[in-house]
């Protein structure tokens, strides 16, 4: 196509179809119509160089996920240190609801097969696991130990009767301040009725009523006021 024939730049109608552009011109004075097919040139398609190596994909490590305990051990029970390293033991604070908590200051470390001292609370963490506070009579003072993991201890002499952990789910602590007698019934009673070393169904009766008074000379009574 010549430049002379590229009138329609001032008159002409360029339409794309069937893959090329076809040009409406005016050529010559008569002003005749035709039309001349201009292929269109194909663009050949950007090829993705090939890497060297094969990319690095880094993969973040899965936490495994942590396991509830399906027992705890009782508010009674002596225990004994079974850690490998040594059983760590940390500071127990008392809170007014009666509760106990760790600030993480360390207290002791017990070497493997020495006695600790007897469990007096018992707390269940919202992932199913439980937590230990630990009492040892001293001749001055009483220490009491947190016990962080269950697996770094072990009952000594008698085994008191476990617990399931599916009974215990949505009670996470103690009410050590509730008054138990008669028709009772829950963990604080299975507490009681450990204490008492009689059996253990966390139902308050004729049993328990009559241990009690036998024991401490009351039907009715606080797990804060056992001694």
């Amino acid at each position: 196509m010549t430049t002379e024939d590229k009138l329609w730049i001032g008159g002409g109608i360029a339409l794309a179809l069937g893959g090329g552009v076809y040009y409406f011109v005016q050529k010559g004075k008569d002003k005749q119509q035709d039309y001349i097919e201009e292929p269109i040139e194909t663009v050949a398609p950007i090829k993705t160089p090939t890497l060297a190596t094969n990319p690095i994909r880094v993969q973040t490590p899965v936490k495994a996920p942590v396991v509830a305990d399906n027992f705890r051990y009782s508010i009674g029970q002596e225990v004994m240190a079974t850690g490998f390293y040594g059983t760590k033991t940390y500071d127990a604070r008392k809170m007014a609801d009666g509760n106990y908590i760790s600030e993480g200051i360390r207290k002791a470390t017990f070497k493997k097969g020495d006695k600790i001292g007897t469990i007096i609370w018992v707390g269940l963490r919202p992932d199913g696991t439980y937590r230990y506070v630990v009492q040892r009579n001293g001749l001055l003072l009483n220490d009491i130990y947190w016990i962080a993991d269950h697996d770094v201890i072990k009952p000594v002499g008698k085994i008191y009767p476990t617990v399931s952990s599916v009974n215990t789910v949505n009670q996470t602590v103690i009410n050590k301040g509730m008054l138990l007698k008669k028709g009772s019934k829950g963990i604080e009673v299975r507490a009681l009725q450990t204490l008492l070393k009689i059996k253990v169904d966390g139902d308050f009766g004729r049993n328990t009523e009559n241990a009690l008074f036998t024991q401490k000379g009351v039907k009715q009574i606080k797990l804060n006021d056992f001694k």
